[in-house]
């Protein structure tokens, strides 16, 4: 048993075809092939119609003449004959037989004795036919080099001899040859010229339909390098269309996918290399706060210094960072109970306000006529308030206005439901990140994380509310809307 390999197939894995039949191909030849079928028939069929019609049309010619000169009163002498053949452009012979030998009376061609025997043939092939005895009989006679198309007819008087005399009507082959030539040339070309549009037009719509596919296949080609740059779509509704959208939304998933893929690989890189780092700053921060408590347990200072007040804010705020990161990524067992607002931010703010006098930031608070609760996670809550104030504290310090200002504000929007806002002088955020501002590792600060935001949009969902922002002429407003819960609610 022996294999044997096609001379137009792959020969082994990642070896291409050895004949290429490109589509387009695949669709000219069979377009052509019918193209060029029907143009052959139908000149074939056209051709042979006006040959025969033209054929057709000369023997009734000659039957009418034949007709004529049978019916007419004057002799066809040879002065009327000569004249015919001008009129006609046959050849005329008239014949009688004498004692049944053929006697020329009148001919417009020069006659030979041999041509006589065909005449006699001829007239004796209608006395055989009684049915043709009052019709002209056509036949086909060589004479010489020239065949003729000859028509017979009997007629009378003219001639010194006994009996009725027979008129030949002769018309050249060669000359009816040429009428039909001439005749069917028209056709051929008509028929020539169309056959050439015909492909024209085919190979026009075979390139205009692979046009598309060598984009798609070129779009795929793109897409392997890692490109998911949608391509644009065509205005024209059908399959290739379909399969280009489908190209797209195959497109879209793996550049979200992609974007995933990135985005755990961040994560993944960030949990191992800052842990560590994280865990032991978060030690000696911690350590430096008891250290200060300590000493200001052991040698109280009074109420004038403020000093060690401030440094133990600012420990206090690198704690709540390092906690932050230290739990980013990994989901705690949520802490629900109810928190009041305008503590939990008041808490806040005594952490962010040291670092705003010092930076010259005018830092103001508004806080509702009445406590307003919510139920959730303290720890993710003041998180919540820290990332979105620092925020805006960061923002102020790059802005235009002198002095920068952070305004936070508290305020019932109905029985059910709170705001939380958080304004700035700042610039806003980049046109370039208007839409992934929530999204993790977005951001445009040269020491920036991209993770403030982002962290503060998920904590604010956890809580049943959303997190949303605007421009206010020329301050950027970061709001939290977030359900109330009632004092008499169980």
């Amino acid at each position: 048993m022996s294999d044997s390999t096609p001379q137009n197939t792959a020969v082994g894995p990642g070896t291409p075809p050895r004949l290429r039949w490109p589509i387009h191909l695949q669709l000219l030849v069979p377009m052509v092939s019918v193209v060029l079928l029907a143009s052959v028939l139908a000149t074939a069929i056209t051709t042979y119609w006006i040959a025969r019609r033209v054929r057709n049309d000369q023997s009734e010619d000659l039957r009418r003449v034949a007709k004529t000169l049978g019916e007419a009163s004057y002799p066809p002498t040879q002065a009327v004959l000569v004249q015919m053949r001008g009129y006609s452009g046959a050849e005329f012979v008239r014949l009688v037989f004498d004692r049944g030998r053929p006697v020329v009376i009148a001919s417009t061609l020069p006659m030979e004795q041999a041509w006589l025997d065909d005449f006699a043939r001829i007239a004796q092939s209608r006395r055989a036919d009684d049915n043709a005895a009052d019709s002209a009989e056509r036949r086909i006679v060589s004479l010489g080099e020239r065949d003729y198309l000859v028509d017979f007819v009997a007629v009378s008087g003219g001639s010194h001899l006994t009996g009725p005399s027979t008129l030949f009507i002769l018309y050249p082959e060669d000359r009816l040859t040429s009428r039909i030539h001439q005749t069917i040339y028209p056709a051929m070309i008509a028929g020539l010229i169309a056959t050439i549009i015909a492909l024209g037009v085919a190979g026009w719509l075979a390139r205009r339909f692979a046009r598309p596919i060598h984009t798609l296949v070129a779009q795929t080609a793109t897409i392997a390098q890692g490109d998911f740059t949608p391509m644009p779509v065509a205005a024209r509704n059908d399959e290739l269309r379909d399969l280009a959208e489908s190209i797209n939304r195959m497109t879209s998933q793996l550049a979200d996918h992609q974007r995933q893929v990135r985005h755990n690989e961040r994560l993944n890189t960030l949990g191992r290399l800052g842990a560590s780092m994280a865990h032991q700053l978060r030690n000696a921060a911690t350590g430096g706060r008891m250290a200060i408590e300590l000493h200001r347990r052991d040698c109280p200072q009074g109420d004038s210094d403020e000093s060690l007040d401030v440094a133990l804010r600012q420990l206090r705020l690198m704690e709540s960072y390092l906690r932050q990161f230290l739990s980013f990524g990994q989901p705690s067992p949520p802490v629900r109970q109810r928190v009041e607002w305008t503590k939990l931010i008041e808490e806040v703010l005594g952490l962010v306000r040291p670092s705003c006098v010092h930076a010259g930031i005018d830092l103001q608070f508004s806080a509702p006529a009445e406590p307003l609760l919510i139920e959730g996670d303290p720890e993710s809550l003041r998180q919540l308030v820290t990332n979105l104030v620092l925020n805006a504290v960061d923002a102020a310090v790059t802005g235009a206005a002198r002095p920068p200002r952070v305004f936070v504000e508290v305020s019932r929007l109905s029985d059910s439901r709170g705001l939380f806002q958080v304004k700035d002088t700042g610039p806003g955020p980049a046109a370039s990140i208007h839409d992934q501002l929530f999204h993790s590792f977005v951001t445009t600060k040269p020491d920036g994380f991209g993770l403030g935001l982002f962290v503060a949009s998920q904590i604010a969902e956890r809580h049943g509310g959303q997190l949303s922002w605007r421009r206010e002429g020329e301050t950027t407003c970061f709001s939290f809307e977030f359900p109330i819960h009632n004092a008499n609610d169980k």
